[in-house]
C-alpha cells in the first residue's frame, strides 16, 4: 500500500494528531528525506537486464535547480563491452533526461521552475524497441532512440554480461561514481511513491539497497530548528534559513530590528550567485525588493541586471535614467515589458521597487505605482546567467536591454532576491554574495562629486569641446605624485600649426606652459609657476581660461597668467591627464568637477564613451605609496617595490608570474603534467586551486602504468601505536602535506572519487570495530563506518594471536582523523596501524564522455560566453587548424582566436577595447603530432595568461581597462568566421573548463544533426595500426606511422629489422660480410649496439683500392666515424660528455648519464651526401664535417700519405691492374693482425645500408665460438637477488655481493646468528697473518644486521695485547640507533657516525673500507663519503689479533670499549679482508669461538608497504614473517619519498576522554505536542472505554432475553433464533485451567564449577564428558513453581521448561560498561592471564614457550612466558562461539549463560 509523504507536523487536536503521526508513519516506508549536501544517496537494485523494460516512477520536491533525481546503470562491465548510463536530473531548474549507449547521447528535457519546492510526478519507461517515455506532472514527452533505431542495439544489448542494475536516487552513491559519466550536484529535498517497472510491466515497491545521508519521511527542518525571531523559516532540508522580508528586522534569525543601509559610490557593485554551479538557470517564479536613495546629482546608474544568452536572450533590467526609475524584462518573445516611474525619484529620499514573476503573472511596484503584465507567447521563463549584479557591474556596456551603462551611486537597504538579504549578505560574507569595488560603507552618507581616478601615467581623458576662441576649463585635482601632466593641448599660432599648451605638475608646483612655435621667434616658449607641495594628496581648484589675449591659470585662488598678441586655434582635443602620445609622462591621482566651456561632465557618462582612456571611477582611492598602501598587493609572495618609474611585483620566477605574480606556473593535477607533455615520474608541484589563495602542494606523480597516479603524503608515522594494555583513548588529526581538508576534497573529488589509501591494522586482543571503537573520518568530517568489501577482516574476532585488517580505504577519503576507543582490554592487547598516502588514479586518455572529435573542418561547438578562464586540451595534426575562437559582439567587439600558426608556434590574436594584439607563444613539442596538448587562457586584470602545454606568455592591459567583457558565442574547434588560409580543427577536444566549471560536452551539440562531431576521440589511431611501438600520427581520416627505428620499414612498420641482431661475448670474433658493390662506402648507414667496454671497433669496411668507413667507440664516451675522402682520412667525433644535463638547483653537471657503454642500446646513424657526413648518436647528439664522399680510383701502396690508420688491411705491392676487385665488411671487430683495437663484446642490430637491410642472423649459422644471434640481457630479469649488483657478460652474468650481506652465485646464500646481549663471537688471527705492506693498508669489513634495540658493539679488529701503549682498532657499533665507526691506528680515533634510525627491526647493511688513510663508510649503500683519517702517517694495521663480533669480550676495556654493551639482535653475511666466521662458525671447521650464538635468519631488506597490493600483506615486515612493530620512536615512515625535504612533527594522538552518555534535551515544542498526543490517546480510551460498557450492556440484554426465551414456548423460540441469529462467538477458556506461556525461559541450573587450583596441573585436564540427553518428561499441568539455587545466585523455574537448554544472553558486541552486573567481579589481578593460539611466527624460540606481547619484549610485541604458567582451560574453547573466552569469577569459571543471569 503506498501512501502520501506526509509533513511531520503536528497538528494542535488531539485525535487529528494520533492519525496523522499513523500515517505519517506508514508513509515513511516509501518516503525520504535527502539532507545531506555533500553524501546522500539511496541505492536500489531493480531486478533490470539490458535488453529489457526499464522504468520508475516518484514524486519529489527540491529546492536545488541542478541535482540528480535518478541514474541507472549496470555493474561488472567487461572491457571492451558498450557503454551505457541513463539519468534523469534537473538542470537549470528544468527535468532532463539522458540516455547514453556507446557513443548514442539522447536527451528529453521538459517542465521548468522545478525548484519550487513543490511536489512533481515523475514516470519514465523504456522498452527493447527503443522507444524512451518521460512523464513530468501529467505531461508526456516520447523519443524514438536513435540508439535503437538501426538494429544493433538490441543484439549488443542482448549481449552484454553486466546483469548487476543499479539504480542511485538523490546523488552518486560510491559504487557509481566510476560508471557515472560526470560528476552531479545532489538532491535536497523529498522523494515519495517510489516505484520500479518489473519485467512484466507492473510498478512495484523494491527494498532500499543503501542508503546515506537521507531520513524517512519528507522532513521540514523548521518544525525542529525554527530559530527564526521574525519574519519566515525556510526548509532548506539540511538546515534552515530565516526570510526577514517585509518586517523590519534583519540579521541570521531576523533578530535584528531595522534595516541596514549600504552607499555605492559608482565603482562599487555586488555580485550575487544565483546558481551555484556556475550555469545557466531558467525561472519563472522569483521576488526582488530594494529600497534606494539618490541625490539630485546624480541622474543615472544600474540598479539590477540579470541576463542570459542559452537557449535565448532573456534579461530583467532595473536602472535610473534623467531620474525616472524603468524595471525592464524581456523573456526571448514578443516586445520586452517596460514599467517607469511616474516622476523622477532622485530626490534624495528613500524609494521602493517590487518585482514578482509568478508564472506569466509579472507584477512591478515603485512606490505606490503599480503595475500588472501577463506574459503572452510560447516563452514566459527567464534563462538567466548564474550571476546577477546590484549597483552596476563589470563592463555593462553593450549588455542587452541596458540604455544606460553607468554604475549607480545612491544607497540601498533591504535588497531581496527571493529570501536572500543581498546586503545582510556583505555583511557575513557569505560564499554566494561578493562586494566589489572597496571596503562597504554599512550607513548612507553624503557622497557629494564623484571623482575620476588616473590609476597611471597612461590614463587621459579627451575633451572635444574648444576649437577656436575663447577656453574655460576648470577642475579640482589630488595627487601624491610631484611631477606629472594635467592638461595638454595641440594649438596653431597664427594658422602656424607647431604650437602646443601645458599645464603640468613639476616638483610639487603647477606650471602653465605655452609653446607659440615659429611665430613666437626667439621668445618661443612661456612658462610660470603658481603653489607648491600641491601633491599633498589634498584637493586643490584649478581654472585654465584663454582670452582677450591673456592666458591665465588659477590654483587655489592665486593667478598667473601668459599674454599673447597671436591668434589661437586648437589641432588637437585637450587631454587631461597625459599628452597626445599617452607616453610615460602623465598624472597619476583624481580629478573632479570637471566643466569645459561652460558644461559639466558627467562620470558615469565619462567612463563609460570613448573619451576615457585607462580612467575609472573607484572613489579615488589613491595613496603616497602603492605598495606601502597596499594598492598594489602582490600576490604569492611577490615582493613590491615603488620607483620613479612605477611601481612593479618583483615574482619567484620559478613558481608565479603576472603583474601581480598572480599566476601560478604549477599544473593543476598530475594529468596535466602529462598532457603537457612533462612524462617523467617523480616528485611535482601541483596548484589545485590555479590563481587561488592556497599555494601549491608538493605531491609525487607516477606516469609509469596507464594509469596517472597522485600520492600526497602525511605526517602518520607507519606502525604507530593506537592500542596497548592500561593505554588512554586517542584522538589522531593528520596533517597531509600542503593540502588543507578543503583542498583534499576538491582533489578528490576532481579525481572522480578514484582514490584510495592502504590501511593496515596489526592487532593481538584488540578489535578494530570500525564506527564504534574506532571512529574514522574525511576530509569534512564525514566518517567511515565500514570496511570495504575486499577487505581481510580478522581482529574483530578478538583473537589471542596476531592477525592483520588489510586492504585499501576507497570511501570519504582521505583519512584526516581518527578516534581510538582503548576498550575490550586484556593484559596483552596490543594494535599498531600503517596509513599509506593518498594516492589517486586518473586515465592518461582523454574521458569519454567530455571529448569529441571533429571530423571535417566546417564543424565546432557553440559555448557560452569566456568571462575568466577556459582550459582544454586538443590533438591536431595540420598547421592553420583554428582551435577556438571567442568571437565577438554584435555592440562589443572584443575577441580572441586560437590557432596554430607553425609545428612549434601557436597564435593567439586578441581584440580588447578596440586594440588588436597578437601573442604567440612558441613550443617545445610539435603542435601537429596528433597528441594530446593543453590549452590554458587565465584572465586576472590586467594581464592575461596564455598558456600551451608547458610554455606561455602573457598580454597586459593598462591600469584601468578591463579585459572584456566577452558577448559574442565561444566556438571550440572551429568558428564560421575562419580567417585567410586558416581551416576548423581536425581532431579531438576534451577536458573542457569554462570559469572553473567542467563542462560536459554533449550538452551542447546533436550528433544526429551534426555528424561531423562525434562523441570520444575517434582516430584513426584508435585501434593502433602501428606496429613495433611506432608512434601513429592521426590524420583523422588517415593516418600516419613514424616508425621508433630507422631498421623498422612498411606503412605500419610491420618489418622489424631491430629483432635481426647478433652478440659477440668474445673480443676476438668478427663476422664478414661482401658486399656486391661499393654502396657500404658511399650510403647511408644505421645501426644499433651496445656494450660496457671503454674501447671497440664496431664496424670495417673497405675495397681493393683501399677506400674505407670505419665506426669505433673511445674512451666510454666517444664515438668516431672515419672514412676517406680521396686520400685524405677524415674524422666526425660525437662526445656524449658535451651534451650534460645541468641542474639548475644544484650547480651540478650530470655527465654518468650520457656515458655511451652503459649497456642501454645506442642508435647510431651516418648520413652521407656528395657534400658532407653527418654522425649522429640517439637522435639528439650530432657532429658534421664537410668533406665530400670521393672514392678512390686508381690503387696506391700508401693510400693516405703516411697518415696514421688505426685499421690496416693487409696491402700488396702491385700495379692496380692486377688487384682484383672486392669489397669486404668486418662487423664486431677485425683480426688481430688488421688493428689493435678490441673487438666488440656486446650487440648489435638492425644494420641498414640505406634503405636496404643487412642480414646479421645468417652471417653467424656457421658454429662460431662466441657468436651468438641472441642479444638476451641476463641483469634484467632481476638474475642477483638481494640488491646484488649484477654484471651482463652477454652469455651469462656475474653478482657482486659485497653490499648486501648475502654470498653466493646469486646473493641469494644468508649466514647469519642471533646475538643476545651476553653473546660473543671471536675470530682469533693467525700470528700477524700476512702483514705484508698492501694488505695492512686496506680493510674491508661488511655486514649485515637487524635489531630493535638502542644500542650494542657490532664488530670490531683489534691489536694484540702486548703493547698497550700502541693500540690498534676498528670497531663498529650501534648508537642510539644510529651506527658508528671509530677507527684509531695509535694517534687518536676518528669517528664516523650515520645518522639511522637502524634499530627499526629491518635488515641494514655496513660497508667499511680503508685505502691508506682513506676511509668509505656506508649503511644501506646511501653513497658515503670518504673521510681522511687525521694525523694519519701509520696508515698500517698492524699486529691483528682478533675479529670480535656482537659483544666485547671480557675484562676489555680498551679500544674505546670501556662501558660498551653487547648486541642482542642478528649479524648476518660477516666478511672481513675476504674471511667470513659466520660461514665458517657454522661449518665443518670452526676456527673461532662463540658464546651463546645460534645460527639465523636475519630480517629482509626494508620493502615500501606502500606498494603492497592487495592480494599481499602489505607490511615490510612480513618479509622476514614478523608482524607490525610497536611503533616505536624509531619506525619510518611508509610514504614515498618527496624530493624536498617535508619537515612536520608526526601525528601523535591525543588523549581522548570520552564523554558521558547524558539525556537528550527535549524541544519544548515536542513537550508540548507529547502532552497533546497523551491527552489525545486518553481521549481515545475514554471512547473505547465507553464503547465497550455500551457493548456489556447490549451483552446483557442479550443474556436476558436469552432467559426470556427459555420461558417462551419452543415454537416461539425457534421463531426468534432464527429472526435474531448471530454470528458465531469465540468462547473463553474454562475456568481453573492454566495457560502455560511458551515464550518465557528459565536459564537451566548447573553445578557449581570447581575452583583454579592453585598450581597449574603437569597434564592438562581431561576434558569433560557429554551429558547424557534425558528424554522428555510428559508435561504436568498442574505443579507449583520449583526454586533452585544456582552458585550465588536464585531463580526460579518453571517446571515444564526446566529440561530445555540455555540461551546465552550477552552478545560479544556490547561493551563492557554496558554490562549489567549481578555481583562484583573481582580485580583484573585476580584473573588469570588468558595464553594466546599461536605464537607469532617471527620469534619461535628453542625452548617450549608460548609467546604474548609485552612493553619490554626485544620487538615491542612479544615476550617469553612458560607455557605452564596458565591452566589450559584459559584458552577459548574451539567450541565457544565467536570465539568467547570464559569469564572468570571466584576463581571459578562460569558458563555464559550463567553470566547472563
Amino acid at each position: 500500500m503506498a501512501y502520501t509523504c506526509l509533513s511531520t507536523a503536528l497538528p494542535t487536536a488531539g485525535i487529528s494528531l494520533l492519525f496523522l503521526t499513523f500515517v505519517t508513519f506508514l508513509c515513511h516506508v516509501n518516503c525520504v528525506t535527502f539532507s545531506d549536501p555533500d553524501n546522500a544517496y539511496s541505492q536500489y537494485l531493480p531486478n533490470w537486464t539490458p535488453d529489457g523494460r526499464q522504468g520508475a516512477s516518484f514524486r519529489f520536491k527540491s529546492v536545488r535547480s541542478d541535482a540528480l533525481l535518478l541514474l541507472h546503470h549496470f555493474n561488472n562491465r567487461s572491457s571492451g563491452e558498450a557503454v551505457y548510463n541513463f539519468w534523469i536530473e534537473l538542470k537549470g531548474a528544468k527535468l532532463q533526461a539522458t540516455h547514453v549507449f556507446e557513443t548514442f547521447v539522447e536527451t528529453v528535457t521538459i517542465g521548468s521552475s522545478l525548484d519550487n519546492d513543490q511536489w512533481h510526478s515523475v514516470d519514465y519507461s523504456k522498452d527493447s524497441a527503443g522507444s524512451l517515455t518521460l512523464r513530468l506532472n501529467g505531461k508526456e514527452q516520447e523519443i524514438k532512440l536513435k540508439s535503437h533505431k538501426y538494429g544493433l542495439a538490441r543484439e549488443k544489448l542482448s549481449a552484454l554480461t553486466y546483469t548487476d542494475s543499479v539504480v542511485t536516487l538523490g546523488g552518486l552513491a560510491p559504487s557509481s561514481s566510476e560508471m557515472a559519466p560526470r560528476e552531479f550536484s545532489r538532491l535536497l529535498g523529498c522523494m515519495e511513491k517510489i516505484k520500479f517497472l518489473s519485467q512484466n510491466g507492473v510498478l512495484q515497491d523494491i527494498p532500499v539497497d543503501s542508503t546515506v545521508g537521507t531520513t524517512d519521511g519528507c522532513n521540514n527542518k523548521c518544525f525542529t530548528e525554527n530559530h527564526c525571531q521574525q519574519g519566515q523559516c525556510i526548509n532548506q532540508y539540511y538546515r534552515t534559513v530565516c526570510d526577514c522580508f517585509d518586517t523590519g528586522y534583519e540579521g541570521q534569525y531576523c533578530q535584528q530590528k531595522g534595516n541596514m543601509e549600504l552607499t555605492f559610490h559608482g565603482q562599487n557593485y555586488i555580485q550575487y550567485q544565483f546558481n551555484k554551479l556556475g550555469q545557466t538557470v531558467s525561472r519563472d517564479k522569483f521576488r526582488i525588493n530594494l529600497q534606494f536613495k539618490v541625490g539630485e546629482e546624480h541622474q543615472a546608474g544600474v540598479l539590477f541586471y540579470a541576463t542570459g544568452s542559452v537557449p535565448v536572450e532573456t534579461y530583467l533590467a532595473v536602472y535610473m535614467d534623467n531620474g525616472r526609475i524603468t524595471v525592464k524584462m524581456h523573456t526571448g518573445s514578443g516586445d520586452p515589458m517596460v514599467t517607469t516611474s511616474d516622476t523622477a525619484l532622485n530626490d534624495d529620499s528613500w524609494h521602493k521597487i517590487f518585482i514578482r514573476l509568478d508564472g506569466r503573472f509579472l507584477l512591478v511596484v515603485i512606490d505606490d505605482q503599480s503595475n500588472s503584465n501577463q506574459i503572452s507567447g510560447d516563452m514566459h521563463q527567464l534563462h538567466l546567467d548564474p550571476d546577477v549584479y546590484i549597483g552596476g557591474g563589470p563592463a555593462l556596456k553593450g549588455k542587452p536591454g541596458l540604455p544606460v551603462t553607468y554604475n549607480y551611486i545612491g544607497c540601498l537597504k533591504e535588497a531581496y532576491v527571493d529570501y536572500d538579504n543581498l546586503i545582510g549578505g556583505v555583511k557575513m560574507n557569505s560564499s554566494m554574495i561578493t562586494f566589489n569595488g572597496g571596503t562597504p560603507i554599512f550607513e548612507c552618507v553624503e557622497l557629494g562629486h564623484t571623482p575620476l581616478t588616473f590609476p597611471n601615467k597612461r590614463s587621459q581623458l579627451i575633451l572635444n569641446e574648444w576649437t577656436t576662441g575663447e577656453l574655460n576649463l576648470k577642475f579640482t585635482f589630488r595627487t601624491s605624485f610631484p611631477d606629472g601632466i594635467l592638461v595638454h593641448a595641440l594649438i596653431s599660432i597664427d594658422d602656424t600649426p607647431d604650437g602646443f599648451l601645458n599645464v603640468h605638475m613639476v616638483n610639487g608646483s603647477l606650471e602653465l606652459q605655452v609653446d607659440l612655435g615659429t611665430n613666437g621667434g626667439t621668445n618661443r616658449q612661456k612658462a610660470v609657476n603658481v603653489g607648491t607641495s600641491l601633491h599633498n594628496t589634498a584637493w586643490h581648484d584649478v581654472h585654465l581660461a584663454i582670452r582677450s589675449g591673456n592666458i591665465l591659470l588659477t590654483v587655489d585662488g592665486r593667478m598667473v597668467g601668459i599674454p599673447h598678441k597671436h591668434s589661437m586655434v586648437s589641432r588637437s582635443a585637450i587631454y587631461l591627464g597625459s599628452d597626445v602620445s599617452g607616453a610615460n609622462t602623465g598624472f597619476e591621482g583624481c580629478m573632479r568637477q570637471i566643466h569645459i566651456q561652460g558644461n559639466t561632465l558627467s562620470p558615469l557618462k565619462v567612463i563609460n564613451s570613448d573619451m576615457a582612456n585607462g580612467v575609472t571611477i573607484d572613489g579615488c582611492q589613491i595613496a603616497l605609496n602603492p605598495c606601502a598602501s597596499g594598492e598594489l598587493e602582490c600576490e604569492n609572495g611577490g615582493a613590491c617595490t615603488h620607483e620613479t618609474n612605477g611601481t612593479k611585483c618583483t615574482c619567484n620566477a620559478k613558481e608565479y608570474t603576472g603583474s601581480r605574480c598572480q599566476f601560478p606556473l604549477f599544473k593543476k593535477s598530475c594529468a596535466d603534467y602529462y598532457r603537457a607533455g612533462d612524462r617523467e615520474s617523480g616528485p611535482k608541484r601541483i596548484d589545485v586551486d590555479g590563481s587561488g589563495p592556497v599555494p601549491a602542494a608538493h605531491v609525487m606523480c607516477d606516469f609509469s602504468t596507464g594509469r596517472l597516479k597522485t600520492t600526497i603524503e602525511h605526517n602518520f608515522k607507519a606502525k604507530t601505536l593506537l592500542r596497548s594494555y592500561g593505554g588512554p583513548h586517542l584522538d589522531f588529526k593528520l596533517q597531509y602535506r600542503d593540502m588543507t581538508p578543503e583542498l583534499l576534497a576538491a582533489f578528490v573529488k576532481h579525481s572522480s572519487g578514484n582514490c584510495r589509501q592502504l590501511f593496515s591494522y596489526w592487532c593481538y586482543e584488540s578489535p578494530i570495530r570500525l564506527g564504534k571503537f574506532t571512529r574514522v573520518y574525511g576530509p569534512t568530517d564525514n566518517e567511515i563506518s565500514e570496511y570495504p568489501d575486499r577487505f581481510k577482516t580478522q581482529c574483530n574476532g578478538n583473537r589471542q594471536t596476531w592477525q592483520q585488517d588489510i586492504g585499501y580505504m576507497t570511501r570519504n577519503l582521505p583519512i584526516t582523523r581518527m578516534r581510538v576507543l582503548n576498550k575490550k582490554q586484556t593484559e596483552f592487547t596490543r594494535a599498531t596501524l600503517t596509513l599509506g598516502p593518498l594516492e589517486c588514479f586518473e586515465s592518461a586518455a582523454a574521458s569519454k564522455p567530455n571529448t569529441v572529435t571533429f571530423f571535417t573542418p566546417e564543424s565546432y561547438l557553440t559555448l557560452t560566453p569566456l568571462k575568466k578562464s577556459l582550459s582544454f586540451i586538443f590533438r591536431a595534426s595540420a598547421v592553420g587548424n583554428v582551435v577556438f575562437h571567442q568571437m565577438r559582439g554584435d555592440k562589443i567587439p572584443n575577441s580572441i582566436l586560437g590557432y596554430i600558426a607553425e609545428e612549434n608556434l601557436f597564435t593567439f590574436e586578441t581584440n580588447l577595447n578596440g586594440k588588436t594584439d597578437e601573442v604567440s607563444v612558441a613550443t617545445t613539442r610539435s603542435m601537429i603530432d596528433g597528441e594530446w596538448h593543453t590549452i590554458t587562457i587565465d584572465i586576472n586584470e590586467p594581464d592575461i595568461l596564455f598558456i600551451v602545454d608547458n610554455d606561455s606568455e602573457i598580454l597586459s592591459v593598462p591600469i584601468g581597462q578591463s579585459i572584456g567583457p566577452f558577448r559574442g558565442r565561444l566556438r571550440l574547434g572551429g568558428t564560421p568566421e575562419v580567417p585567410a588560409g586558416k581551416e576548423g580543427l581536425m581532431g579531438c577536444i576534451s577536458a573542457v573548463t569554462k570559469d572553473s566549471v567542467d563542462i560536459f560536452l554533449y550538452d551542447f551539440y546533436n550528433e544526429f544533426k551534426q555528424d561531423a562531431i562525434q562523441p570520444g576521440c575517434k582516430s584513426k589511431c584508435a585501434k593502433n595500426p602501428c606496429k613495433n611501438g611506432a608512434q601513429c600520427v592521426d590524420k583523422w581520416t588517415s593516418y600516419e606511422c613514424v616508425c621508433a627505428h630507422p631498421a623498422q620499414k612498411g606503412k605500419n612498420c610491420e618489418i622489424d629489422n631491430t629483432k635481426d641482431m647478433v652478440s659477440f661475448s668474445e673480443p676476438t670474433v668478427h663476422l664478414e660480410y661482401t658486399p656486391s658493390s661499393t654502396e657500404f662506402l658511399t650510403s647511408n648507414l644505421h645501426l644499433s649496439f651496445r656494450t660496457y667496454q671503454s674501447d671497440a671497433l664496431i664496424f670495417y669496411a673497405n675495397d681493393h683500392l683501399h677506400n674505407f668507413v670505419q665506426l669505433e667507440l673511445m674512451d666510454s664516451a666517444v664515438l668516431i666515424f672515419k672514412y676517406n675522402s680521396g686520400r685524405q682520412i677524415v674524422e666526425v667525433m660525437v662526445d656524449s660528455r658535451d651534451v650534460s644535463t645541468d641542474d639548475s638547483e644544484s650547480n651540478s653537471t650530470d655527465t654518468m648519464a650520457m656515458l655511451l657503454n652503459d649497456g642501454a642500446w645506442v642508435d647510431v646513424s651516418i648520413e652521407r651526401d656528395a657534400e658532407i657526413t653527418v654522425l649522429k648518436v640517439n637522435g639528439e647528439m650530432m657532429q658534421e664535417a664537410g668533406e665530400p664522399v670521393n672514392l678512390l680510383t686508381q690503387y696506391h701502396d700508401d693510400p693516405f700519405n703516411g697518415a696514421e690508420e688505426t685499421v690496416m688491411p693487409p696491402r700488396v705491392f702491385v700495379s692496380s691492374d692486377k688487384v682484383d676487385n672486392y669489397t669486404l665488411a668486418l662487423i664486431g671487430g677485425a683480426p688481430d693482425l688488421m688493428t689493435s683495437l678490441p673487438g666488440l663484446q656486446g650487440c648489435i642490430r638492425g644494420f641498414m645500408i640505406g634503405d636496404e637491410h643487412l642480414p646479421l642472423k645468417p652471417l653467424a649459422t656457421r658454429k662460431m665460438q662466441g657468436v651468438s644471434t641472441q642479444c638476451t640481457d641476463n641483469c634484467a630479469q632481476g638474475a642477483c637477488q638481494n640488491n646484488g649488483e649484477c654484471t651482463e657478460l652477454w652469455s651469462s652474468f656475474r653478482c657482486n655481493c659485497t653490499s648486501t650481506s648475502y654470498s653466493g652465485r646469486l646473493c641469494s646464500k644468508d649466514v647469519g646468528a642471533n646475538f643476545q646481549s651476553a653473546s660473543l663471537l671471536v675470530y682469533p688471527f693467525t700470528l700477524y697473518e700476512d702483514e705484508s705492506d698492501k694488505s695492512t693498508e686496506m680493510d674491508s669489513l661488511t655486514f649485515g644486521f637487524s635489531t630493535e634495540t638502542d644500542s650494542g658493539v657490532l664488530a670490531y679488529i683489534r691489536s694484540d695485547d702486548e703493547q698497550q701503549d700502541m693500540d690498534k682498532s676498528i670497531v663498529v657499533k650501534l648508537m642510539d640507533g644510529n651506527v658508528e665507526a671509530s677507527v684509531d691506528f695509535g694517534n687518536g680515533p676518528t669517528t664516523i657516525s650515520i645518522e639511522g634510525p637502524f634499530n627499526d627491526g629491518y635488515r641494514h647493511v655496513v660497508a667499511f673500507k680503508r685505502f691508506g688513510n682513506r676511509i668509505l663508510f656506508d649503511v644501506d649503500n646511501q653513497d658515503g663519503n670518504f673521510t681522511t683519517l687525521t694525523d694519519a702517517s701509520p696508515v698500517q694495521f698492524t699486529r691483528r689479533a682478533a675479529l670480535v663480533a656482537g659483544g666485547v669480550e671480557y675484562n676489555v676495556t680498551r679500544f674505546g670499549l670501556d662501558g660498551a654493551g653487547g648486541f642482542q639482535g642478528c649479524i648476518a653475511g660477516l666478511d672481513y679482508n675476504g674471511i667470513k666466521p659466520l660461514e665458517l662458525l657454522f661449518g665443518a671447521y670452526a676456527p673461532s669461538d662463540s658464546i651463546g650464538v645460534s645460527k639465523a635468519q636475519c630480517a629482509m631488506l626494508k620493502m615500501d608497504e606502500s606498494e603492497s597490493s592487495d592480494g599481499d600483506n602489505g607490511d615490510g615486515d612480513m618479509t622476514s614473517g614478523k608482524p607490525a612493530g610497536s611503533g616505536s620512536s624509531h619506525s619510518r615512515s611508509s610514504q614515498s619519498g618527496i624530493s624536498s625535504e617535508w619537515n612536520v612533527k608526526p601525528a601523535e594522538g591525543v588523549e581522548y576522554v570520552e564523554p558521558k552518555k547524558q539525556k537528550t534535551k527535549i524541544d519544548p515544542e515536542i513537550i508540548k505536542y507529547s502532552i497533546i498526543a497523551a491527552c489525545a490517546l486518553v481521549i481515545l480510551l475514554l471512547l473505547v472505554l465507553i464503547i465497550r460498557m455500551a457493548c456489556k450492556l447490549k451483552q446483557n440484554d442479550k443474556e436476558e432475553e436469552a432467559a426470556t426465551m427459555e420461558e417462551m414456548t419452543p415454537l416461539r423460540r425457534k421463531d426468534l433464533e432464527q429472526i435474531d441469529a448471530a454470528p458465531t462467538r469465540n468462547r473463553t477458556l474454562a475456568e481453573g485451567v492454566p495457560v502455560s506461556n511458551s515464550n518465557s525461559y528459565t536459564p537451566v541450573p548447573r553445578e557449581d564449577p570447581q575452583p583454579l587450583p592453585s598450581q597449574p596441573p603437569s597434564q592438562p585436564p581431561p576434558s569433560p564428558q557429554p551429558q547424557q540427553q534425558q528424554p522428555p518428561q510428559p508435561q504436568q499441568v498442574q505443579s507449583e513453581p520449583q526454586v533452585v539455587a544456582t552458585g550465588q545466585f536464585t531463580v526460579e523455574a518453571s517446571p515444564e521448561l526446566k529440561d530445555e537448554p540455555p540461551i546465552p544472553m550477552i552478545d560479544d558486541d556490547v561493551d563492557d560498561d554496558e554490562i549489567t552486573e549481578a555481583t562484583p567481579l573481582t580485580s583484573n589481578e585476580d584473573i588469570p592471564p588468558p595464553v594466546p593460539t599461536s605464537a607469532p611466527p617471527h620469534l619461535t624460540p628453542p625452548q617450549p614457550k608460548k609467546d604474548i606481547p609485552s612493553e619490554d619484549a626485544p620487538n615491542g610485541h612479544e615476550k617469553d612466558v612458560p607455557s605452564e604458567s596458565v591452566p589450559s582451560e584459559s584458552a577459548p574453547s574451539e567450541s565457544a562461539p565467536n570465539g568467547h573466552k570464559p569469564l572468570v569469577k571466584n576463581d571459578s569459571i562460569l558458563s555464559e549463560s550463567e553470566t547472563a543471569v
